[in-house]
């Protein structure tokens, strides 16, 4: 058995756990920004392919104890390098410390590179190479206070990178973090669903692939851990085809809008490759000229922060016209909107029933909820 850390963003660690618990038959711990769990290669390779929220699966190589720099030093010398890379591969090392002992980030990163490739170098009298853009393995130290953890990234890239995506909107939204939402709105396949601001079209895309039971990365053919020692290409391979053949297509009620054209041709791009075309309604809309066709579902909306695109003053008004829409067009209806401006959820003018804590990078965010029912705004 192995040790494994699943990394989300922060706030959905309770969401993940329960998504988790549907793909492994293990105990799962909830920690802040993750869980954590033992688990084998099949559960590494499964929960790699299928999970919607979380980003990175860390396996745990070790765990100790440092009072200094030279401590650190010790403690990934001592590991046995010689059974994970040879000096043919190449490495990346990040560093997150959280340590009043350990401060210095630059030094602590390449006191860490210099115990492996001395280790390498002792037995082989060569050295592997740091590659930072595409490395064979993906090292992970976290050091809190004089706590050490050191972990392999089994996934490479993070796993909000699904493969879908060929060009990057200015405002996207985290892959996963979206995935998560949509499970905090209990959304089904069954519900209409609306996004009148819908960008680059990353909660219809999700919403569509939960729906369908398509795997998140089914378009995505790399994984840090093909490229280790112990993989195990028709475990991998069995996987992917049971992922693949659970896939079942049924009528759904999912619609999107953007002001912008250019948004519109992202989402189209990314719903082309996924043969979602059919599924998926696009216009390019104003989003107070949406008007559902149903009396009851889900209508989600990210609208600018300020932070990054928007003018304030111009987003206290676009804030209160999103209430004002909601409120005559979808009389009914379920609406949620994620905002990392807390200031402009006021200016919504609608009564509140509950509010999610999330983060989006850095940014702190709200996930707000209306029940629309008539009368009670």
């Amino acid at each position: 058995m192995y040790e494994f850390y699943l990394t989300c963003p922060r706030g959905l660690e309770n969401i993940l756990h329960d998504e988790i618990k549907l793909l492994i038959n293990q105990k799962i711990n909830v920690d802040k920004g993750g869980i954590y769990f033992n688990g084998n290669l099949e559960d590494m390779y499964r929960i790699n392919y299928h999970t919607r929220i979380g980003m990175n699966l860390h396996y745990k190589l070790f765990e100790g104890y440092v009072s200094n720099y030279n401590d650190v030093y010790k403690s990934i010398y001592n590991l046995k390098w010689n059974n994970i890379l040879t000096y043919n591969d190449t490495f990346a090392i990040r560093t997150k410390l959280n340590s009043t002992i350990i401060q210095n980030q630059n030094f602590c990163t390449m006191r860490i590179k210099d115990a492996i490739v001395d280790k390498i170098r002792k037995n082989t009298n060569k050295r592997p190479s740091i590659d930072k853009r595409n490395p064979n393995f993906y090292i992970f130290i976290y050091i809190k206070n004089k706590k050490i953890k050191v972990f392999l990234n089994s996934s490479g890239w993070p796993l909000f990178m699904r493969g879908y995506r060929s060009k990057i909107h200015k405002a996207a939204l985290n892959e996963s973090l979206a995935a998560g939402i949509l499970d905090l709105t209990n959304w089904n396949k069954n519900l209409s669903l609306y996004d009148p601001m819908c960008g680059s079209g990353t909660f219809l895309i999700e919403a569509a692939m939960k729906a369908f039971n398509i795997p998140p990365r089914i378009l995505r053919d790399f994984y840090a851990f093909k490229k280790w020692k112990n993989f195990d290409t028709k475990l991998w391979d069995k996987i992917v085809t049971e992922g693949k053949n659970k896939i079942k297509y049924s009528e759904i009620n999912i619609y999107g809008s953007d002001l912008i054209q250019q948004n519109i041709n992202l989402s189209e791009d990314s719903i082309r490759k996924l043969s979602l075309d059919k599924y998926i309604n696009l216009s390019v809309n104003n989003f107070n000229k949406i008007k559902p066709n149903e009396n009851k579902g889900i209508v989600i909306i990210n609208p600018p922060y300020g932070y990054r695109i928007g003018d304030i003053d111009k987003l206290k008004i676009l804030y209160k016209n999103i209430g004002d829409h909601f409120k005559t067009r979808f009389n009914g209806f379920d609406a949620y909107i994620f905002t990392g401006n807390l200031e402009l959820i006021k200016h919504i003018g609608l009564r509140t029933k509950k509010r999610i804590i999330l983060k989006n990078g850095t940014i702190d965010c709200r996930l707000v909820y209306y029940p629309l029912i008539s009368g009670k705004y």
